[in-house]
């Protein structure tokens, strides 16, 4: 079993390389450094106007993203909520086009992936379409964190009225733990999941998909350490890029993110067994 899986894994990095999966992940993080604005803006924005609370709507934002903003400092935080809050005078029309904008990271996602499962590439309209379809997703994946969010604060204030402030600090660290570790694993883990399952154009059935969602969650979260431990003890330039800092820093990690994704991609199209030939027409 583990000589298999070995298999597998060195067949799917040797496709990784065949399939110039390095160049694909820069391009892909590339528009995912140019779609990061707009995304997170649509975002916060449209839990604003649903809602109407600017905290939750950032807090759920954060979660939704927890991937990206892990790697960004603290200024270019401070500096997207300063942004956002100014933006929020955005209408619909003006999310329609924030949506359609964002759409581009994963136009260019699908498009690598379909390199990679092998598949003819999408025409402009459906190609155009599912990649609006996922930041859709994403803003809905958004309400439902939001909504998950308070429901826990209301459950807060059950135990402190009925448990007294002990049971409620319990509570409270307790959720805080879940909110904080728990629920960005499963938004990271759903997030691959319906990739693999519904992006390529071949047959991959649910258990193969969950295979390489699990997968590439526990690479995705082994690297976000292994990263941010090089940032805080390894990187010894810090400073020597001024203000392109948090970019250079940001787009290496997407990068790296991009790639994991593709490879992980890579393993999913090795479980999905080969066509079988059609068989000859007897006379």
């Amino acid at each position: 079993m583990i000589r298999q899986a070995g298999r597998i894994a060195w067949r799917a990095f040797n496709r990784f390389l065949d399939h110039n999966g390095p160049d694909r992940a820069a391009a892909v993080a590339y528009y995912t450094l140019l779609s990061l604005l707009p995304l997170s803006i649509f975002l916060i924005s449209l839990g604003v106007l649903i809602v109407g609370s600017f905290e939750a709507a950032y807090s759920g934002t954060l979660i939704i993203i927890s991937g990206v903003v892990v790697h960004m400092d603290d200024p270019a935080r401070e500096a997207l909520r300063t942004f956002v809050e100014r933006a929020l005078r955005f209408q619909w029309p003006a999310l329609a086009l924030l949506a359609w904008t964002s759409r581009r990271v994963f136009g260019s996602l699908f498009s690598a992936l379909e390199r990679v499962f092998g598949v003819p590439g999408r025409g402009f309209a459906s190609g155009n379409l599912l990649a609006l379809g996922m930041v859709l997703l994403a803003g809905v994946g958004l309400l439902i964190t939001m909504a998950f969010t308070m429901v826990l604060a209301t459950s807060e204030g059950l135990v402190l009225r009925f448990a007294g402030a002990r049971g409620a600090d319990a509570v409270q660290a307790l959720v805080g733990v879940f909110v904080r570790q728990v629920v960005p694993v499963l938004v990271t883990f759903t997030f691959f999941f319906l990739i693999y399952r519904v992006v390529p154009r071949r047959v991959v059935t649910s258990l193969h998909a969950a295979q390489g969602a699990v997968l590439a969650t526990i690479l995705w979260e082994l690297a976000k350490g292994g990263f941010a431990y090089y940032l805080r003890n390894l990187a010894r330039y810090a400073g020597i890029y001024g203000t392109l800092e948090g970019v250079i820093v940001l787009a290496i990690w997407l990068e790296l993110s991009v790639s994991i994704v593709l490879y992980c991609g890579e393993i999913v199209a090795l479980l999905i067994p080969p066509k079988k030939p059609p068989r000859p027409a007897h006379h």
